[in-house]
């Protein structure tokens, strides 16, 4: 499933490139209605924060999740409606379990840099359809933290990789400056991890495959003319 999944959005990245070649005659045209103009400069910050709980009542046990990423891009139209340039994008997970006299924590970071392609659809300057596509370096750890009757142990994930960060989502304009971004996100990591164990200070290596899916909200500063 994963795999027809990035078949798909490797082929809809090829879809978009190739019709942006096949518009370039038309960029004269362009120029003078959209806001995403050859030459300038879009830059920003988006991202998004969940939080929730779940509790069982049969066993007491209660789970409270917080979640939030951050993702600062930069780049050039290199002609209209087409910006090349790059991104960062952080995550963190936290998680906390109380359940009889069991407490644990799971804490999970990770950092995300690459380069960045967009392209927006539509030649309209009040907003335009946008897909992104990057490629790129991943850094990884997970801290697991558990307390059974007062004897503490910890479990620690960190690693490196690579993989990919697609958007699909919607760009709208005010006063040709400032735009919002609406966004469905696609992540798919591979990653190389080392496990070590504080009960017995066993290490272990293990590679990961990690995929998610998160909606986002940002804005972004459009410059020069």
């Amino acid at each position: 499933m994963i795999k027809r999944i990035i078949i798909f959005i490797f082929s809809v990245a090829l879809f978009f490139l190739s019709t942006a070649v096949i518009t370039a005659q038309e960029t004269e045209k362009d120029t003078a209605v959209t806001s995403f103009r050859k030459g300038r400069w879009l830059a920003g910050l988006s991202g998004s924060i969940s939080s929730g709980s779940i509790i069982n009542e049969s066993t007491d046990e209660k789970n409270v999740s917080n979640r939030y990423s951050i993702e600062v891009s930069s780049g050039k139209f290199i002609m209209d409606r087409l910006n090349v340039g790059f991104n960062i994008n952080m995550e963190r997970d936290n998680i906390q379990t109380d359940i009889a006299e069991t407490d644990g924590a799971r804490t999970t970071e990770n950092v995300f840099i690459g380069p960045k392609g967009a392209y927006y659809f539509s030649k309209s300057k009040i907003g335009s359809l946008f897909f992104s596509f990057s490629p790129g370096f991943i850094i990884y750890r997970e801290d697991i933290v558990t307390t059974v009757e007062n004897v503490t142990s910890e479990h620690i994930d960190k690693g490196y990789g690579y993989g990919i960060l697609s958007t699909l989502g919607y760009s709208y304009v005010i006063y040709d400056f400032v735009v919002l971004d609406l966004g469905l996100n696609f992540s798919n990591y591979r990653i190389k991890i080392e496990q070590k164990e504080s009960s017995d200070n066993s290490i272990q290596n293990v590679d990961f495959v990690s995929n998610g899916l998160s909606f986002s909200f940002g804005f972004k500063i459009l410059l020069g003319n």
